[in-house]
Protein backbone atom coordinates (compact mmCIF):
# COMPACT_ATOMS: atom_id res chain seq x y z
CA UNK A 1 0.00 0.00 0.00
CA UNK A 2 3.23 2.44 0.68
CA UNK A 3 4.28 2.02 -2.87
CA UNK A 4 0.58 2.96 -4.32
CA UNK A 5 0.23 5.92 -2.02
CA UNK A 6 3.97 7.36 -2.71
CA UNK A 7 2.66 7.01 -6.80
CA UNK A 8 -0.32 8.57 -6.52
CA UNK A 9 1.28 11.46 -4.08
CA UNK A 10 3.95 11.82 -7.24
CA UNK A 11 1.00 11.72 -9.93
CA UNK A 12 -0.87 14.27 -7.81
CA UNK A 13 2.42 16.85 -7.67
CA UNK A 14 2.74 15.95 -11.56
CA UNK A 15 -1.23 16.33 -13.06
CA UNK A 16 -0.65 18.17 -16.39
CA UNK A 17 2.46 15.89 -17.15
CA UNK A 18 1.15 12.63 -16.54
CA UNK A 19 -2.20 13.58 -18.34
CA UNK A 20 0.00 14.23 -21.17
CA UNK A 21 2.11 10.94 -20.32
CA UNK A 22 -1.32 8.72 -20.78
CA UNK A 23 -2.62 10.25 -23.88
CA UNK A 24 -1.44 8.03 -25.91
CA UNK A 25 -2.29 5.17 -23.61
CA UNK A 26 -5.66 5.89 -23.10
CA UNK A 27 -5.58 7.11 -27.53
CA UNK A 28 -3.83 3.20 -28.25
CA UNK A 29 -5.95 0.76 -25.73
CA UNK A 30 -9.49 2.98 -27.22
CA UNK A 31 -8.42 2.47 -30.84
CA UNK A 32 -7.76 -1.32 -30.15
CA UNK A 33 -10.90 -1.90 -28.49
CA UNK A 34 -12.78 0.17 -31.22
CA UNK A 35 -11.31 -1.54 -34.04
CA UNK A 36 -11.34 -5.31 -32.51
CA UNK A 37 -15.08 -4.70 -31.32
CA UNK A 38 -15.92 -3.51 -35.14
CA UNK A 39 -14.43 -6.63 -36.54
CA UNK A 40 -16.30 -8.91 -34.11
CA UNK A 41 -19.52 -6.91 -35.23
CA UNK A 42 -18.60 -7.89 -38.70
CA UNK A 43 -17.40 -11.40 -38.24
CA UNK A 44 -21.10 -11.65 -36.57
CA UNK A 45 -23.08 -10.47 -39.61
CA UNK A 46 -21.17 -11.92 -42.00
CA UNK A 47 -22.28 -15.24 -40.72
CA UNK A 48 -25.44 -14.58 -39.27
CA UNK A 49 -26.27 -13.51 -43.24
CA UNK A 50 -24.52 -16.75 -44.92
CA UNK A 51 -26.72 -18.40 -42.49
CA UNK A 52 -29.32 -16.74 -43.57
CA UNK A 53 -29.10 -17.65 -47.67
CA UNK A 54 -27.33 -20.51 -46.80
CA UNK A 55 -29.84 -23.51 -47.45
CA UNK A 56 -27.47 -26.40 -45.85
CA UNK A 57 -26.43 -27.34 -49.46
CA UNK A 58 -23.24 -28.42 -50.44
CA UNK A 59 -22.06 -28.12 -54.26
CA UNK A 60 -20.06 -31.00 -55.56
CA UNK A 61 -17.67 -30.12 -58.35
CA UNK A 62 -16.05 -32.11 -61.69
CA UNK A 63 -12.54 -30.29 -62.02
CA UNK A 64 -12.09 -30.11 -65.64
CA UNK A 65 -8.29 -29.74 -65.08
CA UNK A 66 -8.60 -33.59 -63.49
CA UNK A 67 -11.18 -35.46 -65.34
CA UNK A 68 -13.03 -35.02 -68.71
CA UNK A 69 -15.70 -37.78 -67.15
CA UNK A 70 -19.19 -36.32 -66.50
CA UNK A 71 -22.60 -37.34 -65.02
CA UNK A 72 -26.10 -38.02 -66.73
CA UNK A 73 -29.37 -36.65 -65.13
CA UNK A 74 -30.19 -40.57 -64.13
CA UNK A 75 -26.56 -40.82 -62.18
CA UNK A 76 -27.80 -38.24 -59.60
CA UNK A 77 -31.04 -40.59 -58.55
CA UNK A 78 -28.76 -43.74 -58.10
CA UNK A 79 -26.47 -41.34 -56.23
CA UNK A 80 -29.54 -40.43 -54.13
CA UNK A 81 -30.28 -43.88 -53.38
CA UNK A 82 -26.64 -44.72 -52.35
CA UNK A 83 -26.66 -41.79 -49.70
CA UNK A 84 -30.18 -42.00 -48.07
CA UNK A 85 -29.28 -39.30 -45.19
CA UNK A 86 -29.65 -37.08 -47.94
CA UNK A 87 -32.53 -34.68 -48.17
CA UNK A 88 -32.54 -33.61 -51.86
CA UNK A 89 -29.87 -33.21 -55.04
CA UNK A 90 -30.10 -31.45 -57.97
CA UNK A 91 -28.48 -30.06 -60.89
CA UNK A 92 -28.59 -26.71 -61.79
CA UNK A 93 -28.50 -24.34 -64.95
CA UNK A 94 -28.56 -21.14 -65.10
CA UNK A 95 -29.39 -18.36 -68.05
CA UNK A 96 -30.33 -14.99 -68.44
CA UNK A 97 -33.85 -13.65 -69.67
CA UNK A 98 -36.43 -11.15 -69.91
CA UNK A 99 -39.77 -10.35 -69.47
CA UNK A 100 -41.46 -7.10 -70.63
CA UNK A 101 -43.86 -5.37 -68.07
CA UNK A 102 -45.52 -3.28 -71.06
CA UNK A 103 -42.81 -0.46 -70.33
CA UNK A 104 -39.44 -1.91 -69.83
CA UNK A 105 -37.44 -5.28 -70.40
CA UNK A 106 -36.95 -6.70 -67.12
CA UNK A 107 -33.44 -8.24 -66.70
CA UNK A 108 -33.94 -12.18 -64.78
CA UNK A 109 -32.24 -14.08 -63.68
CA UNK A 110 -32.95 -17.99 -64.55
CA UNK A 111 -32.32 -21.12 -62.51
CA UNK A 112 -33.50 -24.75 -63.81
CA UNK A 113 -33.39 -27.16 -61.30
CA UNK A 114 -35.27 -30.44 -60.01
CA UNK A 115 -37.91 -30.57 -57.51
CA UNK A 116 -35.28 -30.98 -54.79
CA UNK A 117 -34.01 -27.12 -55.60
CA UNK A 118 -36.56 -26.35 -53.25
CA UNK A 119 -34.71 -26.90 -50.39
CA UNK A 120 -33.08 -23.70 -51.72
CA UNK A 121 -35.94 -21.64 -49.96
CA UNK A 122 -35.25 -22.06 -46.18
CA UNK A 123 -37.32 -19.46 -45.18
CA UNK A 124 -40.58 -21.64 -47.14
CA UNK A 125 -43.49 -20.58 -48.72
CA UNK A 126 -45.18 -17.18 -48.65
CA UNK A 127 -48.13 -19.05 -51.26
CA UNK A 128 -48.33 -21.88 -53.23
CA UNK A 129 -46.10 -24.33 -53.60
CA UNK A 130 -42.75 -25.18 -55.50
CA UNK A 131 -42.90 -27.70 -58.69
CA UNK A 132 -43.69 -31.08 -58.25
CA UNK A 133 -40.90 -34.07 -59.48
CA UNK A 134 -43.16 -34.45 -62.42
CA UNK A 135 -43.52 -31.47 -63.57
CA UNK A 136 -39.41 -31.03 -63.64
CA UNK A 137 -39.45 -34.42 -65.47
CA UNK A 138 -41.56 -33.11 -68.07
CA UNK A 139 -40.18 -29.80 -68.31
CA UNK A 140 -43.52 -28.26 -67.22
CA UNK A 141 -43.85 -24.39 -68.13
CA UNK A 142 -44.04 -23.18 -64.14
CA UNK A 143 -42.34 -21.41 -61.81
CA UNK A 144 -41.36 -20.56 -58.31
CA UNK A 145 -40.79 -16.36 -57.38
CA UNK A 146 -39.85 -14.83 -54.19
CA UNK A 147 -41.88 -12.34 -52.74
CA UNK A 148 -39.30 -9.55 -53.38
CA UNK A 149 -38.97 -10.21 -56.57
CA UNK A 150 -42.93 -10.59 -57.50
CA UNK A 151 -43.55 -7.16 -56.00
CA UNK A 152 -40.55 -5.82 -58.23
CA UNK A 153 -42.26 -7.38 -61.16
CA UNK A 154 -45.90 -7.35 -60.48
CA UNK A 155 -45.90 -4.86 -57.80
CA UNK A 156 -48.01 -7.37 -55.20
CA UNK A 157 -47.18 -10.82 -53.86
CA UNK A 158 -50.44 -12.32 -54.32
CA UNK A 159 -49.43 -14.31 -58.08
CA UNK A 160 -49.68 -18.09 -57.74
CA UNK A 161 -51.13 -18.89 -61.03
CA UNK A 162 -50.00 -15.97 -62.99
CA UNK A 163 -48.91 -16.21 -66.95
CA UNK A 164 -46.13 -13.97 -67.94
CA UNK A 165 -44.20 -14.26 -70.89
CA UNK A 166 -40.50 -14.69 -70.67
CA UNK A 167 -37.88 -14.67 -73.32
CA UNK A 168 -34.89 -16.53 -73.69
CA UNK A 169 -32.72 -15.76 -76.62
CA UNK A 170 -34.92 -15.59 -79.71
CA UNK A 171 -37.29 -17.72 -77.86
CA UNK A 172 -40.30 -17.14 -75.45
CA UNK A 173 -42.11 -19.45 -73.01
CA UNK A 174 -45.48 -18.12 -70.97
CA UNK A 175 -44.64 -19.26 -67.62
CA UNK A 176 -47.57 -19.59 -65.05
CA UNK A 177 -45.91 -18.86 -61.25
CA UNK A 178 -47.05 -22.13 -58.90
CA UNK A 179 -45.93 -21.06 -55.86
CA UNK A 180 -44.28 -17.70 -53.87
CA UNK A 181 -41.35 -18.03 -51.75
CA UNK A 182 -41.27 -16.37 -48.46
CA UNK A 183 -38.65 -12.91 -48.38
CA UNK A 184 -37.03 -11.38 -45.49
CA UNK A 185 -38.66 -8.59 -43.79
CA UNK A 186 -36.07 -6.37 -45.00
CA UNK A 187 -36.05 -7.82 -48.88
CA UNK A 188 -40.11 -6.86 -48.59
CA UNK A 189 -39.35 -3.12 -47.49
CA UNK A 190 -36.72 -2.91 -50.06
CA UNK A 191 -38.78 -3.54 -53.16
CA UNK A 192 -41.54 -1.37 -51.39
CA UNK A 193 -39.14 1.18 -51.22
CA UNK A 194 -37.50 0.45 -54.67
CA UNK A 195 -41.48 0.59 -55.85
CA UNK A 196 -41.90 4.14 -54.03
CA UNK A 197 -38.79 5.63 -55.84
CA UNK A 198 -40.05 4.04 -59.59
CA UNK A 199 -36.38 2.26 -59.12
CA UNK A 200 -38.09 -1.75 -59.53
CA UNK A 201 -37.35 -1.44 -63.21
CA UNK A 202 -33.31 -1.15 -62.19
CA UNK A 203 -33.32 -4.30 -59.88
CA UNK A 204 -32.25 -7.88 -61.25
CA UNK A 205 -35.05 -10.47 -60.31
CA UNK A 206 -34.67 -14.54 -60.49
CA UNK A 207 -37.12 -17.32 -60.73
CA UNK A 208 -36.68 -21.32 -60.35
CA UNK A 209 -37.67 -23.33 -63.29
CA UNK A 210 -37.81 -26.94 -64.29
CA UNK A 211 -34.77 -27.80 -65.29
CA UNK A 212 -36.23 -29.74 -68.40
CA UNK A 213 -37.52 -26.49 -69.42
CA UNK A 214 -34.54 -24.95 -70.51
CA UNK A 215 -32.79 -28.07 -71.33
CA UNK A 216 -35.55 -29.18 -73.70
CA UNK A 217 -37.38 -26.04 -74.78
CA UNK A 218 -34.46 -23.88 -75.11
CA UNK A 219 -31.85 -26.31 -76.84
CA UNK A 220 -29.46 -25.30 -73.30
CA UNK A 221 -27.02 -27.63 -72.86
CA UNK A 222 -27.53 -29.81 -69.42
CA UNK A 223 -27.36 -33.51 -70.22
CA UNK A 224 -23.67 -33.74 -69.23
CA UNK A 225 -23.69 -32.54 -65.51
CA UNK A 226 -20.02 -31.51 -64.35
CA UNK A 227 -22.11 -29.78 -61.16
CA UNK A 228 -24.61 -30.81 -58.91
CA UNK A 229 -25.90 -29.47 -55.21
CA UNK A 230 -26.64 -31.65 -52.60
CA UNK A 231 -29.06 -30.90 -49.48
CA UNK A 232 -28.33 -32.62 -45.88
CA UNK A 233 -29.08 -31.62 -41.69
CA UNK A 234 -26.29 -28.81 -41.40
CA UNK A 235 -24.91 -30.39 -38.71
CA UNK A 236 -24.05 -34.32 -41.61
CA UNK A 237 -23.23 -31.71 -44.09
CA UNK A 238 -19.24 -32.66 -44.20
CA UNK A 239 -19.83 -36.00 -43.61
CA UNK A 240 -22.84 -36.03 -46.36
CA UNK A 241 -20.50 -34.43 -48.56
CA UNK A 242 -17.29 -37.12 -47.79
CA UNK A 243 -20.02 -40.03 -48.68
CA UNK A 244 -21.33 -38.76 -52.12
CA UNK A 245 -17.67 -37.26 -53.32
CA UNK A 246 -17.00 -41.21 -52.80
CA UNK A 247 -20.06 -42.61 -54.30
CA UNK A 248 -19.01 -40.02 -57.53
CA UNK A 249 -15.52 -41.33 -57.89
CA UNK A 250 -16.24 -44.49 -57.58
CA UNK A 251 -19.15 -44.31 -60.39
CA UNK A 252 -16.79 -42.32 -62.53
CA UNK A 253 -14.09 -44.50 -61.95
CA UNK A 254 -11.51 -41.55 -60.92
CA UNK A 255 -8.64 -42.47 -58.79
CA UNK A 256 -7.61 -39.23 -58.85
CA UNK A 257 -6.90 -36.73 -56.34
CA UNK A 258 -8.75 -33.50 -56.41
CA UNK A 259 -11.04 -34.60 -59.38
CA UNK A 260 -14.18 -34.45 -57.06
CA UNK A 261 -14.33 -31.10 -55.31
CA UNK A 262 -16.77 -30.15 -52.37
CA UNK A 263 -17.85 -26.64 -51.72
CA UNK A 264 -20.20 -25.86 -48.65
CA UNK A 265 -21.19 -22.40 -46.77
CA UNK A 266 -19.32 -23.48 -43.97
CA UNK A 267 -16.11 -23.42 -45.89
CA UNK A 268 -17.01 -20.42 -47.47
CA UNK A 269 -17.94 -18.75 -43.96
CA UNK A 270 -14.07 -20.20 -43.19
CA UNK A 271 -12.65 -18.16 -45.75
CA UNK A 272 -14.50 -14.73 -45.18
CA UNK A 273 -14.16 -15.10 -41.38
CA UNK A 274 -10.31 -16.25 -41.68
CA UNK A 275 -9.94 -12.75 -43.93
CA UNK A 276 -11.87 -10.67 -41.69
CA UNK A 277 -9.61 -11.85 -38.93
CA UNK A 278 -6.22 -11.08 -40.51
CA UNK A 279 -7.62 -7.75 -41.75
CA UNK A 280 -8.89 -6.46 -37.98
CA UNK A 281 -5.33 -7.56 -36.59
CA UNK A 282 -3.52 -5.68 -39.00
CA UNK A 283 -5.88 -2.42 -38.31
CA UNK A 284 -5.55 -3.26 -34.88
CA UNK A 285 -1.43 -3.61 -34.43
CA UNK A 286 -1.16 -0.60 -36.19
CA UNK A 287 -3.80 1.19 -33.99
CA UNK A 288 -1.57 -0.64 -31.24
CA UNK A 289 1.73 1.25 -32.18
CA UNK A 290 0.64 4.08 -30.28
CA UNK A 291 0.67 2.16 -27.27
CA UNK A 292 3.77 1.83 -27.24
CA UNK A 293 4.63 5.42 -28.37
CA UNK A 294 2.91 5.93 -24.91
CA UNK A 295 4.84 3.40 -23.46
CA UNK A 296 7.97 5.57 -24.52
CA UNK A 297 6.39 8.51 -23.08
CA UNK A 298 6.26 6.98 -19.75
CA UNK A 299 9.66 5.69 -19.78
CA UNK A 300 10.73 9.53 -20.84
CA UNK A 301 8.51 11.03 -17.74
CA UNK A 302 9.93 8.37 -15.35
CA UNK A 303 13.54 9.59 -16.52
CA UNK A 304 12.50 13.05 -15.63
CA UNK A 305 11.38 12.25 -12.51
CA UNK A 306 13.54 10.31 -11.48
CA UNK A 307 16.66 13.37 -11.58
CA UNK A 308 13.79 15.49 -10.62
CA UNK A 309 13.61 13.03 -7.33
CA UNK A 310 17.49 12.31 -7.20
CA UNK A 311 18.28 14.00 -3.89
CA UNK A 312 15.30 12.69 -1.96
CA UNK A 313 16.27 9.05 -3.74
CA UNK A 314 19.70 9.91 -2.20
CA UNK A 315 17.91 10.42 1.54
CA UNK A 316 15.94 7.51 1.44
CA UNK A 317 19.10 5.06 0.25
CA UNK A 318 21.08 7.31 3.25
CA UNK A 319 17.87 6.05 5.73
CA UNK A 320 18.51 2.17 4.90
CA UNK A 321 16.20 2.03 1.90
CA UNK A 322 16.75 -0.95 -0.06
CA UNK A 323 17.15 -1.23 -3.54
CA UNK A 324 14.44 -3.50 -4.53
CA UNK A 325 12.05 -0.62 -2.18
CA UNK A 326 13.29 2.00 -4.60
CA UNK A 327 12.95 -0.61 -7.76
CA UNK A 328 9.26 -1.37 -6.80
CA UNK A 329 8.41 2.47 -6.19
CA UNK A 330 9.09 3.62 -9.69
CA UNK A 331 7.62 0.73 -11.54
CA UNK A 332 4.61 0.82 -9.24
CA UNK A 333 4.27 4.64 -10.66
CA UNK A 334 4.72 3.68 -14.23
CA UNK A 335 1.62 0.86 -13.94
CA UNK A 336 -0.44 2.91 -11.78
CA UNK A 337 -0.13 5.82 -15.03
CA UNK A 338 -0.53 2.92 -17.80
CA UNK A 339 -3.33 1.52 -15.56
CA UNK A 340 -5.30 4.62 -15.45
CA UNK A 341 -4.43 5.52 -18.94
CA UNK A 342 -6.01 2.25 -20.04
CA UNK A 343 -9.12 2.23 -18.00
CA UNK A 344 -9.87 5.98 -19.47
CA UNK A 345 -9.05 4.27 -23.13
CA UNK A 346 -11.39 1.35 -21.92
CA UNK A 347 -14.33 3.96 -21.36
CA UNK A 348 -13.51 5.99 -24.23
CA UNK A 349 -13.35 2.72 -26.26
CA UNK A 350 -16.60 1.69 -25.61
CA UNK A 351 -17.99 5.14 -26.23
CA UNK A 352 -16.32 5.19 -29.83
CA UNK A 353 -18.06 1.97 -30.18
CA UNK A 354 -21.09 3.06 -29.46
CA UNK A 355 -21.16 5.99 -31.90
CA UNK A 356 -19.35 3.70 -34.94
CA UNK A 357 -22.71 1.82 -34.37
CA UNK A 358 -24.67 4.46 -35.77
CA UNK A 359 -22.70 4.31 -39.32
CA UNK A 360 -23.17 1.20 -39.78
CA UNK A 361 -25.57 -1.61 -40.67
CA UNK A 362 -24.58 -4.19 -38.24
CA UNK A 363 -24.02 -3.50 -34.91
CA UNK A 364 -20.10 -3.76 -33.22
CA UNK A 365 -20.12 -6.67 -30.72
CA UNK A 366 -17.38 -6.20 -27.48
CA UNK A 367 -15.81 -8.64 -26.71
CA UNK A 368 -14.81 -8.86 -22.80
CA UNK A 369 -11.96 -11.21 -22.83
CA UNK A 370 -10.17 -8.24 -25.93
CA UNK A 371 -11.23 -5.59 -23.16
CA UNK A 372 -9.19 -7.79 -20.74
CA UNK A 373 -6.44 -8.43 -22.75
CA UNK A 374 -6.39 -4.96 -24.14
CA UNK A 375 -6.18 -3.49 -20.36
CA UNK A 376 -3.19 -6.24 -18.97
CA UNK A 377 -1.13 -5.53 -22.18
CA UNK A 378 -1.63 -1.50 -20.87
CA UNK A 379 -0.32 -2.62 -17.57
CA UNK A 380 2.41 -5.15 -19.29
CA UNK A 381 3.48 -1.66 -21.24
CA UNK A 382 3.85 0.45 -18.18
CA UNK A 383 5.84 -2.65 -16.32
CA UNK A 384 8.08 -2.88 -19.39
CA UNK A 385 9.10 1.06 -20.13
CA UNK A 386 9.25 1.39 -16.43
CA UNK A 387 12.34 -0.94 -15.83
CA UNK A 388 14.70 1.52 -17.02
CA UNK A 389 13.92 4.57 -15.32
CA UNK A 390 13.19 2.29 -12.13
CA UNK A 391 16.44 0.54 -11.87
CA UNK A 392 18.31 3.36 -12.74
CA UNK A 393 17.02 5.29 -9.41
CA UNK A 394 17.20 1.56 -7.42
CA UNK A 395 21.24 1.74 -8.82
CA UNK A 396 21.94 5.22 -7.60
CA UNK A 397 24.54 5.88 -5.02
CA UNK A 398 23.38 7.88 -2.22
CA UNK A 399 26.62 10.39 -1.87
CA UNK A 400 26.65 11.01 -5.35
CA UNK A 401 22.28 11.93 -5.27
CA UNK A 402 22.80 13.49 -2.17
CA UNK A 403 25.09 15.95 -3.84
CA UNK A 404 22.42 16.64 -6.26
CA UNK A 405 20.32 20.34 -6.05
Amino acid sequence: MEYIKSAFSSIKQNKGRTFLTMLGIFIGISSVITILSIGNGMKVFVNSSLDEISSGGVTINLDPKKTDRYLEPEDLERIKDAVPEMQGITMTINSDGTYNDGKDDRQLGITGGTADISHEETKGMHAGRFFRDDEAEAGTAVCVISQQDALLLFRTDDVVDKTFTVDIGAKSVDLMIVGVAKSSDEDIESAKEAIKKKEEAYYYCSIYVPYALLTGRFGLAGDKITSFKIYTNPGMADETALKVKSVTENMLELRGEGAVQIQSFASIAGAYTSILDVVTLVVALIAAISLVVGGIGVMNIMTVTVTERTREIGIRKSLGARTSYILIQFLTESAIITLIGGMIGMLMGFLFTKIAENFMSFPPVISPMNVLMVVAISIADGLFFGIYPARRAAKMDPIEALRQE
